[in-house]
Parts: C-alpha cells; structure tokens; sequence
C-alpha cells in the first residue's frame, strides 16, 4: 500500500548529516512537515540552516533534539512529538553508531552501540505508536546494515559484558532492528507498515568503520529510502536499495521476534 499523496509528517533520526539530512532534503520538496532530529538542538537547527543556505524550503522543518545515549531524551523527543503533531505519517530511524573499539555504556547502563542503534528507535517507535497508527497506512523505516546477516543475538549477553567487538556489536544491533521491523509489521497490521533497508556503502563517516570504498553519494540513499516511503513495499521485509532481499534467517523465527520485543520493553521499562 503506497502513502497517500495527502501532506505528511516525517520524523528522521540522525539527520543533522550524511544520509539523514538528505533524506529530509527530499521531503522537504513535499508538501508536509518533517522532524529533523539531531543530538542536540543546536545540531539541528544548524542542520536547518545549512539546508536554508542552499536554496531549499525550510518552512515545514522542525529541529529537535535527543542524545540517543539517554533513553529519558527518547522519551521527552517522543512526548514532544506526540504533543505537537497527534499523527505521524513516516518514521525513518536513521541515528545510529558504529560503536568504540572497546565497550563503553550509557547513563542508562546499556552497551552504547545497542542503546543508539536499537533500543533508543525501539522507544521512540513504541511512544509514537498512537500517533503513526491514527491514520491506516503510516510507514517505519529502519535503517539497517547488510552487515545485520552475519550477526548474532546473544540472547544471555546482549549488552556485549561478557565479550565485546565493535563490529559484533554493530552487527547484534542492526540484526536487532531488522527482528524489531518484523514485529512492527505484525502488531501493527495494515495501519503500521515497517520495512528494513540497507541503503548501500554510502559516503559518509560511517563507511570507514567497515570497508576502504569511499561509498556512493548519500544522495542515492535517500533516494531509495523515498522510493520506499512511497511506493509498494511488502510489510515486514528487508530491502537492499530499493530491492527486497534476503536477510538473516532469524527474521523468520517467530520466538525470536516475539522474545525481543519482550526483552527490549523490559529493559526501556515497557509493557510488553
């Protein structure tokens, strides 16, 4: 089921640069309201900025800020939107980390890299629930990794305590995100549609973590992001650009969708 062409209101995490300020530069050529979402406040509105010195129509951009190592900011960001704009039509959960060579953690005592990567979007999409199912048909993209197949969940040690690598840490969180997706598709039903997405090697700071290619132009990213808010999708699936592909055979498993979610609710201190 595509979006109705009808104005929209479209949160992006992260997107104070790279991919999720490109996103926002092509909703910004719509009709409706978009949430930029940085760190900080600051980091946002300076976002804005920057957009407005190129040329393009800031109007209908709202800087916001939350520092994802903080699950209370989730909460305040999510109160806030909810508060401001009853319903949300597209939720792209772009922030994320690659995480540090050694294992470092939050205020709120998570493993850094799983806390921005997967429980902080967990939170925020669970909050904004009532508001992306006001109207059938809303859209959750999370932004993911082909790197997600070769990861695991490590079911007794997810906050990475026992042994830590940034790159399984990595792998564990964005593997986490894509379970996440599935389980949105099926609570959410035909009002919530939820798709996870690769979107390429892509030329921003994140690429050097993980290959030595310089990446194509975030630019191409976005636009394949957009192709997804807006065209056919099918609910629950993983795509690579705008292709469906085969993710990793965990997304299958329905215990395992099913116990994440419970897992995730209680360590954000949800109902499950």
């Amino acid at each position: 089921m595509p979006l109705s062409a009808s104005p929209r209101t479209a949160l992006v995490t992260g997107a104070d640069a790279g991919l999720g300020r490109e996103i926002v530069r092509l909703l910004a050529a719509e009709r409706g309201t978009v949430l930029l979402h940085a760190r900080t406040p600051e980091a946002a509105e300076q976002a804005r900025q920057q957009l407005a010195g190129e040329g393009r129509a800031v109007d209908r951009i709202v800087p916001m800020g939350a520092d994802f190592t903080d699950l209370g900011q989730v909460a305040a960001l999510a109160q806030r939107v909810a508060r401001e704009y009853p319903r949300v039509d597209l939720l792209v959960n772009n922030a994320g980390v690659f995480g540090s060579p050694s294992r470092a953690v939050t205020g709120d005592s998570h493993e850094v890299t799983f806390q921005v990567n997967y429980l902080a979007p967990y939170l925020l999409t669970r909050l904004l629930w009532p508001a992306l199912t006001a109207k059938p048909g809303s859209r959750v993209i999370n932004v993911s990794s082909a790197l997600h197949r070769g990861g695991r969940v490590h079911w007794g040690d997810v906050e990475s305590s026992k042994r830590y690598s940034a790159v399984a840490a990595y792998a564990q969180s964005k593997l986490a995100l894509n379970l996440f997706t599935r389980a949105v598709a099926v609570r959410g039903g035909a009002d919530l549609i939820a798709v996870g997405v690769h979107p390429g090697v892509l030329a921003t700071d994140m690429v050097r973590n993980y290959t030595r290619d310089t990446g194509r132009p975030a630019a191409e990213g976005a636009a394949a992001i957009l192709a997804l808010a807006n065209g056919r999708v099918e609910d629950g699936a993983y795509y690579e650009g705008v292709a469906e592909s085969v993710p990793n055979t965990l997304m299958d498993d329905k215990s395992s969708v099913d116990r994440l979610w419970k897992l995730s609710a209680r360590l954000v201190g949800l109902a499950a």
